[in-house]
């Protein structure tokens, strides 16, 4: 679950640096403090947590320093592929995701 966290939290800060999304967007669907509580109740890395912490800032810095946000984008990708690598790598074991169970 913490790679998948991952992987999808570094699709999202790639979408914001392209513009393709706001920084609005972003923290209301992903980097909130939903995300945050959960993985503190999942007792996730804290690598992945301070990283998701980071990006929960993203909105603030937007409206506050925006000549800012995209090095402070480019922090959260650095801290989430330190945050992936340092996870366990994950087995290929179990059901898809994408595929139907019989």
């Amino acid at each position: 679950m913490q790679r998948l966290v991952a992987v999808a939290a570094l699709g999202m800060c790639r979408a914001l640096a392209t513009g393709t999304i706001s920084p609005a967007y972003a923290c209301h669907r992903l980097f909130g403090p939903a995300l945050l509580a959960r993985l503190d109740q999942l007792g996730a890395s804290p690598g992945l947590r301070h990283a998701i912490h980071m990006a929960t800032e993203l909105e603030d810095v937007a409206d506050l320093i925006p000549d800012k946000l995209a090095s402070a984008i480019a922090d959260v990708e650095a801290e989430l592929l330190k945050a992936l690598a340092d996870l366990a790598p994950a087995g290929l074991a179990g059901e898809k995701w994408l595929v139907k169970s019989p």
